[in-house]
Order: structure tokens, then C-alpha cells, then sequence
């Protein structure tokens, strides 16, 4: 009972990470937008 209640939780942790990282800001487009992200020219 322990192992299958343990496994439900688990399971709505795990559904529910996209959407909880997308409300605090963790995208892809963020992290490919920051200040540290190079752009492929290199400094002359």
C-alpha cells in the first residue's frame, strides 16, 4: 500500500514539473535568451 501510494505521488510530481517550471520562469526560450548565451560571432 505504501509502495503504490509513494508511486502515485510520485507521478503527480512529475506531471505537474513542466507546468510548476514554466510558472517560475525555466523555459528554453529564457535560458537560450539570458546574458551568458553566445551567439556564434566571435569578438575581432
Amino acid at each position: 500500500m505504501k509502495a503504490m501510494l509513494a508511486a502515485f505521488v510520485a507521478s503527480a510530481v512529475i506531471a505537474a514539473a513542466p507546468i510548476v517550471l514554466r510558472e517560475l520562469g525555466y523555459t528554453v526560450e529564457t535560458t537560450r535568451a539570458g546574458d551568458n548565451v553566445r551567439l556564434g560571432t566571435t569578438p575581432e
